[in-house]
């Protein structure tokens, strides 16, 4: 695969909407290309047909555009990444030799456009710090809870592509869920410590927007290295792949990426960390609830974060029958 600047010989195009580009290989299955814009900048594409084009959200990184061109005259859609800063060529470079290596035993173009979302997904990962580790202890039980969260109230309710559309944690979303007008807030919790969950924003438990908001917190704790019992965060997400697999492979496909945008490889291994599970509560945020909403703030106030007394969350106690009736009223459905 080249390693030299492969735009080096591309001229911009004259025409501000246009680019002009050079197939990376004839030999290669799909057709990626890499091209170069009338301001200079440098890309990689992927031309496909539009039945093969993707479902999910696209990635969004810091110095990187991702596009999905509209339809062409010949039936095709384009997806492309845009380099936005100059001064980051050979990571990009990097990123893009990741990407079309990535995608080379693809057995159909449609899983091709797939594996090169989700190695852009992996990659915004990595570019926002995340580096090429394992997650954090703390990173993998908050990704356990939000799995309990799609796997025991959202499948059985919603069905497989709306649960999946739902999940919003891995992009950075306001809230971990939203189906409908419906929102979920997944926190988890370590049995026995101080009884407090760490709120990140003031707007994941600010209700604006949503017509119900839930916030659920699963306590659990880390077990010892040799104890056969609980479940690694790989184990859990591998329960719940097969289960929206069974259910709509087309949504199993979209999970994947969210899996690769959360910073979970299928290729690392998390045994030295087990998770055993304890209890979990469901709470409906309404007025009164002890949190801090963007509305209350003042002007030039942001990114706050702090902490919630779940004593103090009791008076708003829900039950799954609850939430039910939420997404059985307020449009559950309507992310199918």
């Amino acid at each position: 695969m080249m390693s030299e600047n492969p735009w080096r010989d591309i001229e911009p195009p004259s025409v501000a909407s246009a680019v002009n580009a050079r197939r990376v290989n004839a030999s290669l299955p799909w057709d990626f290309f890499w091209a170069r814009g009338a301001d200079r900048s440098v890309l990689l594409t992927l031309s496909h047909d539009a039945e093969s084009a993707p479902v999910t959200p696209l990635p969004n990184l810091r110095d990187i555009e991702v596009t999905l061109s509209p339809i062409g005259e010949s039936g095709t859609r384009i997806l492309a990444l845009k380099l936005l800063d100059p001064a980051q060529q050979d990571i990009f470079l990097t990123l893009c030799l990741d990407i079309i290596e990535g995608s080379i035993q693809s057995k159909s173009e449609a899983e091709a456009v797939s594996r090169v979302l989700m190695r852009t997904w992996r990659w915004r990962h990595l570019l926002r710090g995340g580096g090429n580790t394992l997650l954090s202890p703390e990173e993998q039980k908050g990704l356990v809870g939000e799995l309990f969260v799609l796997e025991r109230l959202l499948l059985p309710q919603v069905g497989a592509a709306a649960a999946v559309n739902a999940w919003r944690g891995p992009l950075d979303a306001p809230k971990d869920f939203e189906v409908g007008r419906v929102a979920i807030e997944a926190k988890a919790h370590r049995g026995g410590a101080t009884p407090f969950v760490a709120i990140t924003s003031e707007d994941q438990l600010d209700e604006t927007g949503v017509d119900a908001l839930f916030l659920y917190v699963v306590d659990l704790n880390e077990v010892p290295e040799d104890a056969s019992d609980g479940l690694t965060v790989s184990e859990v997400a591998d329960r719940v792949y097969e289960h929206v697999f069974a259910l709509d492979p087309g949504a199993a496909g979209n999970l994947e990426s969210l899996f690769s945008a959360a910073g979970l490889r299928a290729e690392d291994d998390y045994s030295p960390y087990r998770w055993l599970e304890g209890p979990s509560h469901l709470y409906r945020v309404t007025e009164g609830f002890p949190r801090i909403a963007r509305t209350e703030l003042r002007s030039g106030v942001s990114h706050v974060r702090y902490s919630v007394s779940l004593p103090d969350c009791e008076p708003f106690i829900a039950t799954e029958s609850d939430l039910i009736e939420m997404l059985a009223h307020l449009g559950g459905h309507s992310a199918d």
